[in-house]
This record gives C-alpha cells, sequence and structure tokens, in this order.
C-alpha cells in the first residue's frame, strides 16, 4: 500500500509560524523602545555637554567677573528682559541668562502664533557653577543636573551620590537626576600679565 503524503501545510504549522512571527514583532517593537530611550539619553547628556563647555568658554572670556558666574541657576531664576551686557559684570548677567535659555531650549520651538510650544533643553534643568577660589584664579565645576525619563538609582560612592546640585528635586532619592559635571582650572589675568 503506497500511500502519498498531501502537500502543503498543517493547521497546526501554521499557527505555530504565527505565533513565532508575533513574539518576534514583540521583541523587535521592544527594542525599538529601547533604543529611542537611549537615543533620548544621549542626546539630553550631548546637550548638558556642550552647554558646559560653553559655560567655561564664556567664563575663560570674562575673567574679571568670574565670581559673577558662580551659583545656581535653574528655570526658577529671573532676568530682566532689557539687561545691559556692557563691561564685565553685567557681561557675566547676561550670560547667565542665556545659559539658562540654552538649558530651556527657548530658541527651539515649534509651531506658529499661539500655538508655539518649546522643542529643545533639558528636563527640569539645574546649572551649578562651583569654585574653591570663586573670582580668582582657581579650579571652577560646571554641573548639569535634569530629569531623566527612567529611575535608575545612583551608585554608591559615584559623582551623582555625592553631589548636591539639584539635590532633592528628581526623585526621593535622585533616582531620576541626570549629571554632567566638568572642571578646569581657570587663571584670572593680572595686571602684570600674571595670574591672581
Amino acid at each position: 500500500m503506497n500511500r502519498s503524503r498531501p502537500n502543503g501545510f498543517t493547521l497546526i504549522e501554521v499557527l505555530v509560524s504565527v505565533f513565532i512571527f508575533a513574539v518576534a514583532l514583540l521583541g523587535l517593537a521592544a527594542l525599538q523602545i529601547t533604543a529611542r530611550k537611549a537615543a533620548f539619553e544621549s542626546a539630553q547628556r550631548s546637550l548638558a555637554a556642550a552647554i558646559s563647555q560653553d559655560v567655561l568658554e564664556r567664563m575663560r572670556l570674562n575673567t574679571e567677573a568670574l565670581s559673577g558666574y558662580t551659583g545656581t541657576l535653574n528655570a526658577n531664576t529671573t532676568f530682566s528682559d532689557s539687561l545691559d551686557c556692557t563691561g564685565p559684570a553685567n557681561l557675566a548677567v547676561c550670560d547667565r541668562r542665556d545659559f539658562q535659555r540654552s538649558l530651556l531650549g527657548t530658541a527651539e520651538t515649534t509651531g506658529t502664533g499661539t500655538n508655539v510650544s518649546k522643542t529643545g533643553g533639558l528636563a527640569n534643568p539645574t546649572l551649578c557653577v562651583t569654585s574653591s577660589n570663586a573670582g580668582g584664579s582657581g579650579q571652577y565645576t560646571v554641573t548639569i543636573v535634569w530629569r531623566g525619563r527612567e529611575p535608575a538609582l545612583p551608585e554608591a560612592g559615584s559623582e551623582n551620590a555625592s553631589d548636591t546640585c539639584g539635590n532633592g528635586q528628581y526623585g526621593t532619592n535622585n533616582e531620576y537626576r541626570r549629571i554632567f559635571r566638568i572642571s578646569t582650572y581657570i587663571c584670572r589675568e593680572g595686571v602684570s600679565g600674571g595670574c591672581i
């Protein structure tokens, strides 16, 4: 007796294939979501790095008013709309206003008229500039913190755990706080041309 095998797929084979295909699609969708989150975090860190570098460069260009750059700056810091940016001290205030605008992304908008919304900037940013010798030559540290999308507890002993910039604003244990810090030595030129 010679039985021939029917050609084609059975219903069980088709169902197994559809199930495997559906699992693969779900995995691909999860991978896409994870990649988008990582890209967002990377873009936020790159923006913080660029703003930090801008802060240090402006400080190097205005060494007469280094003490005007130290302190904390966030969205609640207010500046006058009509600032006089002449002179070292006034220029430091204007620079701080520009730093705030960069942090908040006020120049990056979408829409027109009354439907304008900001598209750039960091989420709930805080900028801290510290120095052991504010106003004179010394080590200056620029720290920018912002709110991340996903919680991530800081590792014990890490700069995120020990830094006080924006402390307590990003979750109970700062689990949403993201941090970028850069330090450099700035030499304040004196009358004789040396560092003071």
